[in-house]
């Protein structure tokens, strides 16, 4: 193998074990440790985990009236997101600086990056069919193997979660012809649950291009089946399918210029997974998986380009309860084929074998934890990747920590056998990250303060009129991240700010597209029947490539406030109404590219 570069650890793993996590309902008042994630590959409360995480429940995604998940992400703790122009467009996430394909997502488990190029479809996702998201910053390739440099984001999507048989129906319409529908179905029938969801979305959205009249439409639909049913305390079954299809218009398509392009985008994700209990501490969870996808792009109608990509996931985990802690076992699979569109690419599938292991104890004061993996890539070699924590609890509130990781991106088809330029010489890109970390946590609030340093070595850059991927650049990124948060007589306020040092070492220049600092403050207050809420998100300002003449340009800093109100009329009907951009500011996130200016919609609910 070419590629053969043995690393020592990598920060605490965020990582579910390839099946879904049934998510309950959760209280409004509730602390930290009630909530479950999954680190390690082993369930843990959210204050048991030794990484810098985030948590966006259910009542939370309901309050805040988001109308996409990009709106859910944005701004964050270490999280920044790009998208030139409307919905559907391209759209770039950076966790803690690193690029766009140096962050994991998963939906239930399965990967949903598109095998070619890395890229996420952002949009294919509605947030009416998300249960829960789950954020942990840092790198977690000693869980996941490769992509997680900047961290790892999991999205569970709905289950049913209340006895007996129960239904909603969301209508909501806004601006810009704007349009949902959703309807969901679920139930709960002794040790089995079944849920349904329809979503469907239509919007004329607005220009992509600010030097462009014409308005760039939107507009998505989606269905999802979850079944989950216990055998007694032997076993637990856990199945779910999710299709979605996204059609969008953009701007800057063709030579010459075309203002009327339009993408197609189809999803599809199946996963079913069995948990046996064979003892009392010890569960062994099997688990299969395939994600299917395909993209289209048009101009003026006729077709322009199609990929389709298939991705099969296999894995065998075991998970076993310590006197002090918990420890975990797995192996998995997983390949990956170009179906459609792969015409002059030299290879067209690939195969990935990982082996892992992970622990966690925890002695008095004291708490500890260590994970490796092993990773062996049919087209660029293998890896072995790890982590290492510890913890001192300071008082009974108070804990203080470190950590220490390394992580690694893998090249991609295009990168290593694409039709234009490809190199299959690539080696991976590789990352090394250390955390301190200081955590307070009391019954009606919470704060917490990292500070982090990445070194990510061999980054993938293109070169040469052919634009060649080339191993030639490093980054060095710092930073210091500060969330809290407070549950009080109706209030919930969450706040969040993070200041980085995001710079490409061969050039001494900040990162594109990072801002130095950014930050968010989400609050609401419920009384009586209402409730009332605001979002601030902001950002200094931004390296950028200038749209028209490809040269540095500087995007300026913005604040942008959203603004929102719901009435429980009766115990079946819900009134509800936002106001996005409530200062109808005028910023850009790329350069070149618009943003949502003010914008109103309304929605009625109804409970059955």
């Amino acid at each position: 193998m070419r590629y053969k570069k043995k690393v020592a650890v990598s920060s605490v793993a965020l990582a579910v074990a390839m099946t879904t996590v049934s998510a309950h309902a959760q209280q409004v008042q509730q602390s930290l440790d009630d909530v479950q994630v999954t680190a390690n590959r082993l369930p843990q409360s959210q204050a048991d985990v030794l990484a810098s995480t985030t948590i966006i429940d259910r009542a939370e995604i309901e309050r805040s009236q988001a109308g996409s998940l990009v709106e859910l992400l944005q701004g964050r703790a270490g999280i920044e997101l790009a998208r030139n122009g409307s919905r559907g467009n391209t759209t770039s996430l950076f966790m803690r600086g690193t690029n766009s394909d140096h962050t994991l997502v998963l939906v239930d488990g399965l990967r949903i990056a598109s095998p070619t190029d890395g890229s996420i479809n952002w949009e294919f996702l509605p947030v009416a069919a998300i249960q829960r998201i789950e954020i942990v910053r840092g790198p977690r390739a000693a869980a996941y193997g490769a992509d997680a440099i900047g961290g790892v984001i999991n999205i569970l999507t709905r289950t049913a979660d209340q006895d007996g048989q129960h239904a909603t129906l969301d209508l909501r319409v806004g601006e810009d012809s704007s349009q949902q529908q959703s309807g969901w179905f679920s139930s709960v029938q002794g040790d089995t649950r079944l849920s349904a969801l329809i979503d469907h979305q239509k919007s004329d959205g607005y220009s992509a291009r600010d030097n462009s009249t014409d308005d760039d439409g939107f507009e998505q639909a989606t269905g999802q089946l979850s079944l989950n049913h216990a055998f007694a305390d032997k076993a637990d079954l856990d199945v779910s399918l999710l299709r979605s299809t996204t059609d969008y218009d953009y701007d800057d398509c063709g030579f010459p210029y075309s203002e009327d392009c339009r993408g197609k985008g189809e999803q599809f994700l199946a996963q079913a997974a069995l948990t046996s209990h064979l003892t009392r501490s010890w569960d062994m969870v099997l688990s299969a998986g395939q994600a299917r996808e395909s993209r289209e792009n048009r101009i003026t109608g006729d077709d322009q380009g199609k990929t389709a990509t298939r991705r099969n996931d296999f894995g065998i985990a075991h998970r076993f309860r310590l006197d002090n802690g918990s420890a975990g076992l797995g192996v998995d699979y997983r390949q990956e084929e170009l179906t459609d569109g792969d015409d002059g690419y030299a290879r067209d599938s690939r195969e990935n074998y990982g082996l892992y292991a992970n622990w966690q104890g925890d002695y008095g004061r004291h708490s500890l934890s260590a994970g490796g993996r092993y990773d062996d890539d049919q087209l660029f070699g293998d890896a072995t990747t790890g982590n290492v924590g510890y913890a001192y609890q300071l008082t009974e509130r108070q804990q203080v920590g470190a950590t220490y990781g390394t992580a690694f991106k893998a090249p991609s088809f295009l990168e290593l056998y694409g039709p234009f330029g490809a190199n299959p010489d690539l080696d991976a890109e590789a990352s090394e990250t250390t955390e301190l970390f200081w955590r307070l946590r009391a019954e009606s609030w919470h704060i917490g303060l990292t500070a982090f340093e990445t070194h990510i070595d061999d980054l993938i850059s293109f070169s040469g009129p052919n634009f060649t991927p080339i191993n030639i650049d490093d980054a060095r990124i710092r930073g210091v991240e500060l969330s809290t948060g407070w549950e009080h007589g109706g209030f919930d306020i969450s706040a969040s700010l993070t200041h980085q040092d995001p710079e490409d070492r061969s050039t001494g220049e900040r990162l594109q597209r990072r801002a130095r600092t950014f930050g968010r403050i989400d609050a609401d207050y419920a009384f009586s029947e209402w409730g009332v809420g605001a979002t601030l998100r902001s950002a200094a300002d931004r390296r950028d490539v200038d749209v028209v003449s490809f040269g540095d340009t500087t995007t300026a800093g913005y604040g942008v406030v959203d603004l929102r109100t719901a009435w429980q009329v009766t115990p079946e009907i819900q009134l509800s109404a936002k106001l996005e951009n409530a200062f109808d500011r005028d910023y850009q996130l790329v350069d070149g590219y618009n943003t949502q200016d003010r914008y109103l919609e309304g929605g009625v609910k109804l409970s059955f």
